[in-house]
C-alpha cells in the first residue's frame, strides 16, 4: 500500500502522465511501466521514459514541459529499474537521493532535461550494471571529477554523452578501473586528453568505444588496439564544428581487432593509404572514413582489390579524401552492401560493370571524382536502389535504358558530366522518383517523352527537375500539367522553342521556374499563372516572352525572384509588379521599358536587395530607396545606361545601409557625389561613369569602407583628387579618366595596396610620377596616366612592378632618357596567359575592368580580354636618348608606342625578337641608321609607322611586312629607298638574280676562274689573318679602320644615288 501511494506521488510530477500513465486499477503491479517482484511483490521497475517523439528544435510543441522528481521515489527501496529519460526536468539538478537506491541495476536519466553536475551520491550505486545521462542541449551537466565513478565496480554499460567532462581530468582512469565495462558512450563530453599509453588495460571486455566529437589532437593510441574484444570503434568529428583531430596515417594494428564491426574515423585529419589490415577485418558490416581532407591531404592510396573480402560490409565511406585509381571489379563480391559512397576523391576509370552484382544496394555516389565511360547497363539490376549519384564526372554516352529498371529510384543526379543522346521515354516509369538533376550535359532531343511518362504514374512524386545547360530542344509538353507534385522545374539554358503551354499554370505546387536563355515565344497571360500559387522563384530572361495581361490582374503568387531580362515588356513598366510585396530580386534590363518608375515604386516592402533596370530608355529622376535589411549578399542596384537625370539621391548615397554594388554609369545624372557614400560601410563597386557630374569629389573616406571599385570617368568633376581615398584599403581598380582633375597624385594613394587599376588619363594632372608607386602597389596591372601635365624624369623604379601589362604615359611632359630597366617588366616578357581576371572573380560578375588603349591609330577599349594585353605608350613627350637595348627583352608585348619624342640612335637589330607585337609607333623622333631587317620577323604586325626621322637605306621586305604596303609609314625618311616608297635603292636588279639560261652559258667559264682563284686567295687570306691576329694592337687598329671606311663608302653610295637624276647629272657635267 505504501509503495501504490508513493507511485501516484511520483506520478503527479511527470507532465501530462495522466494521459499515457491511466493507473486505475488496484494492482499497481498491473500499472504501465511498473513491474513487481513475483515473489515478494515489492516494485523492482519504474519506466516512467516520455513516449512520444519530439525534438525540441524540429517539432518542440510535441514536446513536454515541467517535470519533477517526486521524494517519494525513496519509497520504492527494492527498486532495481529506473527510467526517467526523455522528460523534461528543465535544468534541475539530479536528486541527489537517487543515490539511495542501492538495489538499481539500471538507472536511465538521459535526455531528461536535467541540468548541474552529476550527484557523486551515485557512486553508491555499487550494483548498478547500466548508467544513461546523456544530456540534451537545452540543459548542460557537468562533472568536477568521476572519482565516485570506480564504486560502481559491476557497471556494463556507460553512457555520459553531451555531459561536460573537461575537468575530469582523470577520466581515462577511473573508466580503466570498470573490468566489466562493455559499453562506453563519451560522444561530445568536450574529454580534455587521451594518453598515449596505459601501463595496463583492465576494461578489455569493452565492445563498444565511442569517443567521436571530442577535442583530441593525436594519433590513435595503440592500447585500443589492446582492446580484442571491440566490435564498434567511433572516433568521428561532428562535421567541422565539433571534432576530433585524429591524425597521421591508420595504424596497422587496427587488424588486431578481428570482432570489429563498425570503424568510424570520419571529419577527422588522417593521412597516407588505408592499411591492407583494414581489408582483412571480415566481421566488418559498417566503414565510415569520410571527410579527412576538411583539414589536411586526406586519406590517399587506392582501393585495394581485397575490399571484395568484406562479404559482411553493409556501408562503406569513403567519401572527401584523396583516394585514386578506379573503383575495383571485386566491389561486386559485396552482396550484403547497401550503401557505397565514394564522392569527392579522384577516383578515375569506369564504373565496373560488376556493379550490376550489388543488388542489396541503395545507396550509390561517386559525384565529385573523375570517373569516365558510360553508366553500365547492368545499373538496372539494382532493383533496390533509392539514390544514384554521379554529378561531377567526365561519364559520356547516353543515360542507358536500363535505368527505367529502377522503380524504388528515389534521386537521380547525373549533372556536371558530358553525357549526350535523349533522355530515354522510360524514365518517365521511374513512379517514386523525386528528384531528377541532369543539368550541365550535352543531352538532346525533345522531353515529351520522359515527361509523359510521369503524367501516368498513379502517386507521381516528382518535385525536382533541372535539365539547364543542355541541348534540350522542341516545345515545353502539355503533360506538364500533369505533375501535380513538382516544386522546381529548371530548364534554362537550353534550345527551346515555341510558346509556354498554358497547361503550366495548374502547377500549384511550383516553387521555382527558370525558362531562361531558351527561343521561347509569345504571350504569356492570366491563364499560364492561374493556379501558380506557391511560386517564389520565376526566370523567363533572355526569351521573346511577352505578358499580356490586364491593367489591373494581380497574380495568384508573392515571388521574391523575377528576372525577365531581355524579354520585351515595355514600353510601360509592369503594373502587375505593384501586388509583389514580398520581391528582393528584381531583373528587367534590356526588357524595351522606356517610363519613369511608378510613384508606387518607391514603397515596396520589403526593400529589394538586388534590383536591375540597366539598358532600358528609362528616364526621369532617381527613386529614392529605403534601407536594405541585413543580408549575407551584398545589395545591388543597377540602373544604368538608361535617361535618368538630376541629382543623386541622398538615400542612395548612404541610407542604403547594407547596398553593396551601385551602378549609375551611363546615365545623364547631374550634380556633385554625395558625401554620403563615404558612410556606406558596405558599398563594393561604385560606378558612376558617364555621366554629367560636376564639382569636387567628397574627401571623407575613411578606412571602415570596403570599397573595391570605383569609376567615376566621363564627367565633369574636378578639383584635386582627395588625400582620404587612401583611407580606401580594399580599393583595387581606380578610374577617374576624362575629368578635369588638377594638381598632384597624392601620396596617400600608395596605402592602396591591392590597386591593380589605376586610371587617370585625360585630366590636368601636374607634378611628377610618384617614385613611391614601385614600392607599394605591387598588385598593380593597368597604369594610365596619358594626356595630363606631368612632368619630369620617368621613375626607373616603375619597372619593379611585376604585374604591371599595361603602362601609358603618353601625352605628357615628361623628359629625361628611356629607363634600361623598362626591360624588366615581367609582365611584358612573357606572353600575357589570361591566367585570371584583373579583378577578383566575386567582382568580374558586377563590374567588366576596362581600359582605353591608343594602338592602331585608333582608341580601343579592352574589357574582358583585358588580361591577356601588355601594352606600352610613352608617346607625345620630351623624352630623348636612344632606345635601350633592353627593351627587346618585352616579348609579350601587344603594343608599343615611343612616337612624338627625340628619341635618336637606331632601331634596335634585335626588334624582331618583339613578336607578339600588332602595333609599332616610332614615328617623329630623330632615330637614324637603317630598319633592321629582323623586322620582318614581327609576323603579327597590323600597324606600323616610322615617318619622320632619319632612317636611311632599302627598306626590308618579306613576310608580314609584305602586307603593310603604305608609303606612309615610311614618310619624312630622306634617305629611304625602295617599296612602298617611289624611291628606288641604287641596286635596281631584280631580287630573284640571274635567270637559268645566262647562267648555263657563262657556267663553264666562272668554274674555271674560282679554280685559278682560290690557291691565291686562301695563301693571301691566311698570310694577312696570322699577320694581324698574332699582335693585339695592330687587330684592333686594322679593324676600327675597316669599319670607318665602310661607314664611309655606305653613307657616301646612299647620298649620291637616292639624290634626284637631274642633280647627279649636273653634278656630273660641272666636274667636266
Amino acid at each position: 500500500m505504501r509503495e501504490r501511494k508513493a507511485l501516484l506521488s511520483i506520478r503527479k510530477g511527470i507532465y501530462d502522465a495522466h494521459r499515457w500513465l491511466s493507473w486505475n486499477e488496484k494492482d499497481c503491479c498491473r500499472w504501465r511501466g511498473v513491474r513487481c517482484d513475483r515473489i515478494t511483490g515489492h516494485v523492482v521497475k519504474l519506466d516512467l521514459h516520455y513516449p512520444y517523439p519530439c525534438d525540441y528544435y524540429v517539432n518542440p510543441e510535441r514536446c513536454p514541459d515541467e517535470s519533477e522528481v517526486s521524494p517519494s521515489l525513496l519509497h520504492l527501496r527494492h527498486l532495481n529499474y529506473l527510467d526517467l529519460s526523455m522528460n523534461n526536468f528543465s535544468g534541475a539538478p539530479i536528486p541527489d537521493f537517487i543515490g539511495s537506491l542501492a538495489n538499481l541495476k539500471y538507472l536511465n536519466l538521459s535526455y531528461a532535461g536535467f541540468g548541474g553536475t552529476i550527484p557523486h551520491q551515485l557512486g553508491n550505486l555499487s550494483n548498478l550494471l547500466y548508467l544513461d545521462l546523456r544530456s540534451n542541449n537545452q540543459y548542460s551537466l557537468d562533472v568536477d571529477n568521476l572519482g565516485w565513478l570506480p564504486s560502481i565496480r559491476f557497471l556494463q554499460h556507460l553512457d555520459m554523452s553531451n555531459v561536460n567532462l573537461s575537468k575530469a581530468s582523470n577520466w581515462i582512469h577511473a573508466i580503466n578501473m570498470l573490468p566489466s565495462l562493455s559499453v562506453l558512450r563519451l560522444s561530445l563530453a568536450t574529454l580534455p586528453n587521451l594518453p598515449s599509453t596505459l601501463t595496463h588495460v583492465n576494461f578489455t571486455s569493452l565492445t563498444t568505444l565511442d569517443l567521436s566529437g571530442n577535442s583530441f589532437a593525436s594519433t590513435i593510441p595503440g592500447w585500443m588496439f589492446n582492446l580484442s574484444s571491440l566490435e564498434l570503434l567511433d572516433l568521428a568529428s561532428y562535421y567541422d564544428f565539433y571534432g576530433n583531430n585524429f591524425y597521421g596515417n591508420i595504424p596497422l594494428a587496427i587488424g588486431n581487432l578481428q570482432k570489429l564491426q563498425v570503424l568510424d574515423l570520419s571529419w577527422n585529419n588522417f593521412s597516407g593509404d588505408i592499411p591492407e589490415t583494414v581489408w582483412s577485418l571480415k566481421s566488418l558490416r559498417s566503414i565510415d572514413l569520410s571527410g579527412n581532407n576538411i583539414h589536411g591531404n586526406g586519406i590517399s592510396g587506392q582501393i585495394p582489390e581485397t575490399v571484395g573480402n568484406l562479404k559482411s560490409l553493409v556501408s562503406l565511406d569513403l567519401s572527401r579524401n584523396n583516394i585514386s585509381g578506379r573503383i575495383p571489379e571485386t566491389t561486386g563480391n559485396l552482396k550484403s552492401l547497401v550503401s557505397l559512397d565514394l564522392s569527392a576523391n579522384n577516383i578515375s576509370g569506369h564504373i565496373p560493370e560488376t556493379v550490376g552484382n550489388l543488388k542489396s544496394l541503395e545507396t550509390l555516389d561517386l559525384k565529385y571524382n573523375s570517373i569516365s565511360g558510360r553508366i553500365p547497363e547492368t545499373v538496372g539490376n539494382l532493383k533496390s536502389l533509392q539514390f544514384l549519384v554521379l554529378d561531377g564526372n567526365q561519364i559520356s554516352g547516353e543515360i542507358p535504358e536500363t535505368i527505367g529498371n529502377l522503380g524504388e529510384l528515389s534521386r537521380l543526379d547525373l549533372s556536371y558530366n558530358v553525357i549526350n543522346g535523349q533522355i530515354p521515354r522510360i524514365v518517365g516509369n521511374l513512379c517514386n522518383l523525386s528528384h531528377f538533376d541532369a543539368s550541365k550535359n550535352n543531352i538532346g532531343g525533345d522531353i515529351t517523352g520522359f515527361m509523359e511518362g510521369f503524367s501516368r504514374c498513379s502517386t507521381n512524386r516528382l518535385q525536382y527537375v533541372n535539365l539547364n545547360h543542355n541541348n534540350i530542344s522542341g516545345p515545353l509538353p502539355n503533360h506538364i500539367r500533369e505533375l501535380q507534385s513538382l516544386e522546381t522545374l529548371d530548364l534554362g539554358f537550353n534550345l527551346l522553342d515555341g510558346s509556354i503551354p498554358v497547361s503550366l499554370g495548374k502547377l500549384s505546387a511550383l516553387y521555382y521556374l527558370n525558362l531562361s536563355a531558351n527561343f521561347l515565344a509569345g504571350a504569356l497571360t492570366e491563364a499560364h499563372f492561374a493556379n501558380l500559387t506557391s511560386l517564389s522563384s520565376l526566370d523567363l530572361s533572355y526569351n521573346s516572352l511577352t505578358i499580356n495581361v490586364s491593367q489591373d490582374w494581380l497574380p495568384p503568387f508573392k515571388a521574391r525572384y523575377i528576372s525577365m531580362a531581355s524579354c520585351p515588356l515595355g514600353p510601360k513598366f509592369p503594373p502587375w509588379l505593384r501586388n509583389q510585396t514580398d520581391l528582393s530580386f528584381l531583373d528587367l534590363s534590356s526588357a524595351g521599358i522606356s517610363e519613369n518608375f511608378p510613384d508606387w515604386f518607391s514603397d515596396m516592402r520589403p526593400p529589394m536587395y538586388f534590383l536591375s533596370v540597366s539598358h532600358n530608355h528609362m528616364k526621369g529622376k532617381l527613386p529614392s530607396f529605403e534601407p536594405l535589411p541585413p543580408t549575407q549578399i551584398p545589395g545591388l542596384i543597377d540602373l544604368s545606361n538608361n535617361l535618368f537625370f538630376g541629382p543623386i539621391p541622398p538615400t542612395l548615397g548612404g541610407g542604403v545601409d547594407h547596398l553593396g554594388i551601385l551602378l549609375l554609369a551611363h546615365n545623364r545624372i547631374n550634380g556633385s557625389i554625395p558625401s554620403t557614400f563615404c558612410k556606406s560601410n558596405n558599398l563594393q563597386v561604385l560606378n558612376l561613369a558617364d555621366n554629367d557630374l560636376s564639382g569636387v569629389l567628397p574627401d571623407c573616406w575613411n578606412n571602415s569602407s570596403v570599397l573595391e571599385v570605383i569609376d567615376f570617368s566621363d564627367n565633369q568633376l574636378s578639383g584635386g583628387i582627395p588625400s582620404s581615398m587612401g583611407s580606401l584599403s580594399q580599393l583595387m581598380s581606380l578610374h577617374l579618366r576624362d575629368n578635369s582633375f588638377s594638381g598632384k597624385i597624392p601620396l596617400s594613394l600608395q596605402q592602396c595596396k591591392h590597386l591593380t587599376t589605376i586610371d587617370l588619363g585625360n585630366n590636368k594632372l601636374s607634378g611628377s610620377i610618384p617614385e613611391w608607386i614601385e614600392g607599394s602597389l605591387l598588385s598593380l596591372r593597368v597604369l594610365r596616366l596619358r594626356s595630363n601635365m606631368l612632368d619630369g624624369n620617368i621613375p626607373k623604379q616603375l619597372s619593379l612592378l611585376a604585374s604591371l601589362q599595361v603602362l601609358d604615359l603618353a601625352d605628357n611632359k615628361l623628359s629625361g632618357t628611356l629607363p634600361p630597366s623598362f626591360g624588366n617588366f615581367k609582365a611584358m616578357i612573357t606572353t600575357p596567359n589570361g591566367s585570371g581576371p584583373v579583378l577578383s572573380e566575386n567582382m568580374i560578375n558586377y563590374y567588366t575592368e576596362n581600359i582605353q588603349i591608343s594602338t592602331k591609330d585608333l582608341e580601343l577599349t579592352f574589357t574582358s580580354v583585358l588580361s591577356l594585353i601588355a601594352s606600352l605608350d610613352l608617346s607625345d613627350n620630351n623624352i630623348s636618348g636612344e632606345i635601350p637595348e633592353e627593351f627587346t627583352n618585352l616579348r609579350g608585348l601587344y603594343s608599343l608606342n615611343l612616337s612624338g619624342n627625340h628619341l635618336t640612335g637606331r632601331i634596335s637589330r634585335n626588334i624582331g625578337a618583339l613578336r607578339q607585337l600588332e602595333s609599332l609607333d616610332l614615328s617623329m623622333n630623330n632615330l637614324s641608321s637603317t630598319i633592321p631587317t629582323s623586322i620582318t620577323d614581327l609576323n603579327f604586325l597590323e600597324r606600323l609607322n616610322l615617318s619622320h626621322n632619319n632612317l636611311s637605306g632599302r627598306i626590308p621586305s618579306g613576310n608580314q611586312l609584305q602586307t603593310l604596303n603604305d608609303s606612309s609609314i615610311y614618310i619624312g625618311n630622306q634617305y629611304l629607298c625602295g617599296q612602298p616608297l617611289p624611291e628606288k635603292c641604287p641596286d635596281n636588279e631584280p631580287a630573284e638574280g640571274p635567270t637559268e639560261e645566262k647562267q648555263d652559258e657563262n657556267g663553264s667559264e666562272m668554274i674555271w676562274l674560282y679554280v685559278g682563284l682560290s690557291p691565291g686567295v686562301v695563301v693571301g687570306f691566311w698570310g694577312f689573318f696570322a699577320a694581324v691576329m698574332l699582335k693585339r694592337s695592330t687587330r684592333y687598329a686594322y679593324i676600327q679602320f675597316i669599319d670607318r671606311i665602310c661607314d664611309w663608302i655606305y653613307m657616301a653610295a646612299t647620298i649620291y644615288f637616292t639624290r634626284p637624276k637631274s642633280k647627279r647629272n649636273r653634278g656630273r657635267r660641272g666636274r667636266r
